[in-house]
């Protein structure tokens, strides 16, 4: 490993960490730790599996698979058998994530090295960006599966790249390397990220059908082992959960046509993605006609960002767009990709550039170019240009949808303190409340709910945040409570007499026998 890789791995952990310790807060004189309010549902089912229950949403009753990130989810399962107390766990999976990016840094910075072996500058401007780029950082580093999937992509990249060779990827390994064991390794590392989420078989596709054009014998051990992945997940879904296919699915792109997905897709692309994505595949677009990189590598790794964008567009984007100012984490699962194909491109405009304006000196200008001295202003001028806006935004009031989580964090702890553990809440988010409140919880917009998911869509399309049926969750199963408020809610619950709403912005049942009526008025967990 030499100096500048170093150097960028020393700060980047030094900034992970700083950035894991700004997102902390205290309750009642105790420090916490917690993650974005999607991974938090992860985190209940994962707490329930540790604790013997299964994979099961609420303890007792028949499974449900609010997640799509299922090996992401047995990951948090194994961290909740050590004693860590609810209030540090969430840390164990920062942590995690922040080692997952240091990682992924190396193996960028390697495949820019393979890609350009005379270029200095290829390796360290990718790792630059890749390492500080704002939708990547933070995704993983809240908690989120982005980070390992962009990990276990990169690590299969590495190796068909050098699938018949033996130079740098050989020190990845340790003893001899044939060409089965590298296919073999390929398929294990893409079978892993399909496990860790389901839909990462979108680049495992792309990366078989790269061996496949490479060498026709290569592809089959990799395509064999992804195949079988993907239908042992599927069968296993199908048996233990009733369905192919997660909860989430149905509840996020059933519903609404085909049409209205794309077409909201296709606002929120532009809207906040284009920024990070479009001058950066430009300008590799022009490199790669310009220099005539007609390879099968510039496609591959054109192909991997190109279809993180079509499946980001397909399934109609997500749902905190407006909230991070930045390209979602669909479309980030392809950056490092497009990363390390600009830089690619980069390295040869500037080795032109600069032996075109040394014509005395043509050594000097050759040796220039391939140094890395253009590195750091030119990665900083790029992080600038995509990932400044939210940058700024943060350095200013910390990480994008921390505040609403602490919120939540808060009155999950509140609502445990006041209620009975027979108690049965209701929410519209599903991660911090329900997981800090330990109580039976039936999830409002039906993300852990099938009769909810497979319903119809209220209003215009938004993922996640469109289906509810308040007459069958609130009138016929009855909660407790109502702990969080939705701008559905507050008209339909007008015709309830048998709730009211406390001074703390949570519905009760007037009559039920769980609930200490006076403590959760308080509004002092806020």
């Amino acid at each position: 490993m030499n100096k500048s890789l170093k150097i960028i791995l020393f700060i980047a952990a030094i900034f992970y960490l700083a950035f894991i310790a700004g997102t902390s807060f205290v309750v009642q004189n105790e420090r916490y730790f917690t993650l974005v309010d999607d991974a938090m549902i992860s985190m209940r089912y994962a707490r329930n599996l540790a604790q013997g229950h299964g994979l099961v949403w609420n303890v007792g009753e028949a499974p449900v698979q609010g997640f799509t990130n299922f090996g992401w989810t047995l990951y948090m399962g194994f961290l909740h058998l050590f004693p860590f107390a609810a209030s540090k766990i969430s840390l164990a999976v920062m942590l995690t994530s922040a080692l997952i990016l240091l990682g992924n840094i190396i193996v960028v910075h390697k495949i820019a090295e393979v890609l350009a072996p005379e270029s200095k500058f290829a390796p360290m401007f990718a790792a630059i960006v890749t390492a500080f780029y704002f939708p990547l950082v933070f995704w993983s580093l809240r908690g989120m599966e982005v980070g390992a999937l962009v990990l276990l992509v990169d690590l299969a990249l590495l190796l068909a790249i050098n699938s018949k060779t033996d130079s740098k990827v050989s020190r990845l390994w340790s003893g001899k390397r044939t060409s089965g064991d590298v296919r073999l390794r390929i398929g294990l590392i893409l079978s892993l990220a399909i496990f860790v989420r389901i839909d990462a078989v979108i680049a495992a596709v792309v990366i078989v059908a790269y061996l496949f054009f490479k060498d026709k014998k290569s592809f089959i051990i990799p395509a064999v082992m992804v195949a079988l992945t993907t239908i042992a997940i599927l069968y296993f879904q199908q048996t233990y959960f009733g369905d192919f296919l997660p909860t989430t699915y149905y509840q996020k792109v059933t519903g609404y046509t085909l049409f209205a997905r794309v077409k909201h897709g296709l606002l929120m692309f532009n809207e906040f993605a284009t920024r990070d994505t479009l001058f950066l595949f430009l300008f590799s677009l022009a490199g790669i006609f310009f220099y005539k990189q007609f390879t099968l590598e510039t496609y591959l790794l054109a192909a991997i960002f190109l279809a993180q964008c079509a499946y980001s567009i397909y399934v109609g984007g997500d749902y905190a767009e407006f909230e991070t100012n930045a390209a979602n984490r669909f479309v980030t699962q392809g950056m490092s990709a497009l990363l390390i194909l600009f830089a690619w491109m980069m390295s040869r405009v500037l080795s032109d550039l600069i032996i075109s304006r040394t014509p005395k000196s043509p050594d000097f200008g050759n040796s220039l170019a391939k140094s890395g001295d253009f590195a750091v202003p030119l990665a900083v001028i790029v992080l600038i240009i995509i990932s400044g806006e939210p940058w700024t935004i943060y350095a200013i009031d910390n990480a994008p949808l921390l505040k609403a989580d602490i919120r939540r964090v808060k009155l999950g702890l509140h609502i445990a303190r006041n209620t009975d553990p027979e108690a049965v809440i209701a929410v519209h988010a599903a991660g911090q409340i329900p997981y800090y409140a330990n109580r039976a919880t039936i999830d409002l917009l039906g993300l852990n709910d099938l009769i909810v998911a497979k319903g119809q869509g209220n209003g215009e399309f938004y993922p996640g945040h469109n289906k509810w049926d308040y007459d069958y969750s609130i009138g016929q199963l009855q909660p407790d409570l109502i702990a969080d408020n939705f701008t559905a809610l507050s008209g339909y619950m007008r015709g309830h007499d048998q709730y009211q709403m406390l001074e703390s912005d949570i519905y009760i049942r007037k009559d039920s026998a769980y609930i200490n009526v006076n403590g959760l008025s308080s509004k002092e967990y806020r």
